[in-house]
């Protein structure tokens, strides 16, 4: 999906500030192309996330998937679903990550770390039941998968940049909690951030 202006200008990215502004267009409805997302814009479930999404771009965070807290109840199935609200992505400043994960720590949240030079292998994380079952967990290979669909669509000067960045998933362990981590990553301290174009987040 997305128009080949959108494809050309990730394959055109030479910086962290590049990619994280055409991230920012993305979420925006700017451009209609992310790479690995089947769709040209974001789906409902993640627009309710919005404003958390944007403070984790401002903290140098490129998120790659995401959920807000969904409390246990009816689905469209009628069986019981829920879930853990979480942000996963390539963290791509030192300064960052660092900010990120003690703000989230001191919050009650978990963090899972995957550095690049670690065989990290922890068990996954449960991040949504169905009717008691597992349907979506938040595993520790989730890093080399993004890697390597990132490969598919950035320039070669940035592909091995990207393959020395951590991957964080900052998470709510309270199943259906919604305000805890867009809270973290939304509030008045996050740090502002202005895409490729200069322009800042729309508030």
């Amino acid at each position: 999906m997305g128009t080949d202006a959108d494809r050309i200008a990730w394959r055109a990215a030479r910086s962290f500030d590049d990619l994280l502004g055409l991230t920012a267009d993305f979420l925006e409805g700017r451009r209609g192309f992310f790479p690995g997302w089947g769709g040209a814009t974001t789906d409902e479930e993640s627009d309710s996330l919005l404003p958390a999404l944007r403070g984790a771009i401002g903290a140098g965070l490129m998120p790659v998937a995401s959920q807000p807290g969904k409390p246990f109840g009816p689905g469209h199935d009628g069986l019981t679903w829920g879930g853990r609200a979480f942000v996963g992505g390539l963290a791509l400043t030192d300064a960052g990550a660092r900010r990120l994960t003690d703000a989230a720590l001191e919050a009650g949240l978990l963090v899972l770390v995957e550095e690049a030079a670690s065989d990290a292998d922890w068990a996954p994380l449960v991040a949504g039941l169905r009717d008691g079952t597992p349907y979506l967990v938040l595993g520790s290979g989730a890093r080399s998968q993004e890697l390597e669909i990132f490969a598919e669509h950035v320039a070669p000067s940035l592909q091995g940049a990207l393959a020395e960045r951590p991957f964080l998933w900052i998470v709510d362990p309270a199943w259906g909690r919604r305000d805890r981590l867009s809270d973290l990553l939304a509030g008045p301290g996050r740090v502002s951030f202005q895409d490729a174009n200069g322009r800042p987040p729309a508030p």
